[in-house]
């Protein structure tokens, strides 16, 4: 059998081969979908609210991929089902009952204060800083997406981070200085809003 023959019969086994793998991996990217749990049962809609048709049910304690958030609700998948949950029966921990327990909106804390964002760790290396009122809903803009390894928090402020551009996926309201940032925000900040 010629070398190109034998080649071309190769490569063509290992699209065959490589193919189921690639059709069960979730969709999208680690910039657009996180991790998440399932904490109480609920009804999956095909839409963001009550006012879709069904798309199904889920159990508590199931592990899935959130694709997206709308206001209070998120679309969610598994290799089963799809379809938006209320943002309530999701947790964003590391495990069902990790040590996030769901997302963290914004305190009434803030004021006049300013918040910097660092590329390093120990409040080193490129930063940003930005007074109370400064949103940022795409970090990528100002080239730090992903970037961010540590916040200094000035008095009387405080920042939402996010884990997806646009205030979408995991939020978490930091209102206190962090050397290192760890879990699910460790270099995975999109967006920012300071208070």
């Amino acid at each position: 059998m010629p070398l190109f023959v034998r080649l071309a019969l190769a490569a063509a086994i290992a699209l065959l081969l490589a193919a189921p793998a690639a059709a069960g991996q979730p969709r999208g990217s680690a910039a657009w979908t996180t991790d998440g749990w399932i904490g109480f049962s609920g009804i999956l809609y095909a839409g963001p609210g009550p006012r879709y048709d069904r798309a199904g049910t889920i159990a508590a304690g199931e592990r899935v991929r959130v694709d997206r958030c709308s206001r209070r609700w998120c679309e969610i998948h598994t290799a089963a089902v799809r379809g938006w949950l209320s943002i309530d029966n999701l947790s964003f921990g590391q495990t069902p009952s990790g040590p996030f327990s769901g997302p963290k909106f914004a305190t009434s804390r803030g004021g006049p204060g300013e918040v910097c964002f660092y590329d390093g760790e120990g409040f080193t290396g490129a930063a940003l800083c930005a007074r109370s009122g400064r949103v940022l809903p795409d970090l990528a803009r100002v080239g730090l997406d992903n970037r961010i390894s540590s916040v200094e928090v000035g008095p009387g402020a405080s920042a939402l981070v996010c884990r997806d551009r646009g205030f979408r996926s995991y939020c978490e309201t930091v209102d206190v200085s962090k050397s290192r940032l760890d879990g699910l925000l460790a270099n995975g900040i999109s967006s920012i809003r300071v208070y």
